[in-house]
């Protein structure tokens, strides 16, 4: 057989309304999936450069700080990362009597210049699939929003529970620990971090810090790699910062250092700096709406 069943990649959403002639002409351009030791298909960071289809047996696919998930087919795996080329935040691995088929972008490419309508049909699936998955992912940011919300307040009842009973050995433990909690939960401790389209920097003495992430009252970077003297934890430290189009002048004291990584608590700025920092991280906030 050369190529998944076109039974398999009818039931894909990301083939939706594709004739069996176009399906034909796509299944000729899969190829076996080579797997590494262990069965893995990909790893966590690994550039991704294809997109797969399982036909039978079972891949499971474990994304760290989310879930694993049990792949049976037909399934596509791996569809975004492949046409978009962007790293792996899963790792796949697959059963021994597992059927894998891959069609790397190359090939995608390649078969789309030749057949544009192809192109077009199957890029106007992947948005409606990111669109609804965005919105799962919306719902499910409300969802996790109100249940922190509900979660404040309970951990503040907790610290004036704390404040109001006798004083014990553990007291001044237990409320410090809720009120680090509760400053640590606040959103305007949320950190963002910026897309290449706004990407920004602190200019320092040495170069030109980039940024890795930020929020109103953090900042995280990574020291420029000709300089060797990285600021270390406890040390104040000052530069332009270039957010986008716009620079401000910020300041403040070094929380956290390792690795040419920095990251800052920003002394209070001036009222036009604010306006300037809300403003851009607006910007980065809006690409993760769904309006």
């Amino acid at each position: 057989m050369n190529g998944p069943r076109l039974d398999d990649l009818r039931t894909i959403p990301l083939f939706l309304a594709f004739t069996d002639s176009d399906l034909a002409v796509l299944a000729e351009n899969f190829r076996k999936a080579t797997l590494a030791q262990g069965n893995v298909l990909f790893e966590i960071g690994e550039p991704a450069t294809s997109l797969y289809v399982l036909t039978s047996g079972e891949v499971v696919l474990d994304v760290p700080g989310d879930d694993t998930f049990h792949l049976r087919p037909p399934a596509l795996i791996g569809e975004l990362g492949g046409i978009a080329g962007l790293p792996r935040n899963g790792r796949a691995i697959a059963s021994a009597d597992a059927e894998v088929w891959e069609l790397s972008q190359d090939t995608l490419k390649k078969l789309f210049s030749q057949r544009q309508e192809l192109g077009l049909r199957l890029m106007g699936n992947l948005i409606d699939m990111v669109a609804h998955k965005v919105q799962r992912d919306q719902r499910r940011l409300a969802d996790m929003r109100t249940n922190l919300v509900l979660t404040q307040k309970s951990l503040k009842s907790l610290r004036e529970v704390v404040l109001e009973a006798k004083e014990t050995p553990i007291s001044a433990q237990v409320h410090d620990t809720l009120n680090r909690l509760i400053v640590h939960n606040r959103r305007v401790n949320y950190r963002v971090e910026p897309p290449p389209a706004l990407a920004s920097y602190i200019r320092v003495d040495s170069g030109d810090a980039q940024v890795i992430e930020l929020s109103r009252t953090h900042i995280t970077v990574q020291w420029p790699e000709s300089q060797n003297n990285v600021p270390a934890l406890g040390d104040w430290t000052s530069g332009i910062a270039c957010l986008a189009s716009t620079e401000i002048a910020v300041s403040g004291k070094v929380m956290r250092s390792g690795k040419r990584i920095v990251t800052i608590e920003l002394d209070l700025l001036i009222d036009d700096s604010v306006a300037v920092l809300e403003g851009y991280l607006t910007r980065i906030q809006l690409l993760d709406i769904l309006v």
